[in-house]
């Protein structure tokens, strides 16, 4: 593969990953060098690989296994239809993320207490760490279990077993928006001003907030249609 020189890289990047598949480099079921390997090649920032290890695993061509690395799933892209049926998906599941988060980050802020501030910060501090690794899988585990230390605060029993029966779909939907997408930019910034307007029982401010937040990954699920 030839070194890269123009943007947008990202995109060059997966094509050139594309096109090495394509032509049997890896073959299907083999797992891709590492992402500071396939950088030093392309001549690239990890950040680049990155995202195009994800926009091809958005495609069906490349899958991540957690803790091993990526993998090859198919030479054949899939797009389309497909790609469609799978972002609409997400995006369910993100407009009853809204219906419930949001409404919980105001309870929250009204009826939390000093243990409920506690975990809350933990769990931010994990999924903003994991936020800076870049594993999708384990970015969308500490996201939803953030949400969930919201929810549990909020003292609503019935709020919170709706929250866990849908935590697995969270969780995979999650995982498949990060695959995508980069929605890490200013997302540490985002959820640490929810969980201030928390702790500070600014109810309006932390409801707004979340909602904010999970529009913005409405809209940017739109822009990908």
């Amino acid at each position: 593969m030839d070194a890269l020189t123009r943007v947008p890289l990202s995109q060059q990047a997966a094509d050139a990953l594309l096109d090495a598949i394509g032509k049997g480099r890896w073959e299907v079921g083999e797992q891709l060098p590492g992402e500071v390997a396939l950088a030093g090649e392309l001549a690239v920032s990890r950040s680049t690989i990155r995202e195009a290890i994800r926009q091809l695993a958005a495609r069906g061509v490349l899958t991540s296994r957690q803790g091993i690395g990526v993998f090859v799933t198919s030479a054949t892209p899939t797009d389309g239809w497909d790609r469609l049926a799978r972002l609409g998906a997400i995006a369910e599941v993100v407009q009853v993320r809204i219906a419930i988060e949001s409404r919980a980050a105001a309870l929250a802020a009204a009826e939390h207490d000093g243990s409920d501030a506690e975990t809350i910060r933990r769990a931010l501090a994990e999924r903003n760490t994991m936020a800076d690794q870049g594993d999708p899988a384990e970015l969308a585990r500490a996201d939803i279990a953030f949400h969930r230390a919201v929810v549990a605060a909020a003292r609503n029993e019935l709020l919170l077993a709706l929250f866990d029966s849908l935590r697995p779909r969270l969780e995979a939907s999650m995982g498949d928006m990060l695959e995508i997408m980069d929605v890490t930019e200013n997302d540490a910034h985002e959820h640490t001003a929810i969980v201030e307007a928390i702790l500070a029982r600014r109810a309006d401010r932390a409801e707004a907030l979340t909602r904010g937040q999970l529009l913005g990954l409405a809209d940017a699920l739109r822009r990908r249609s």
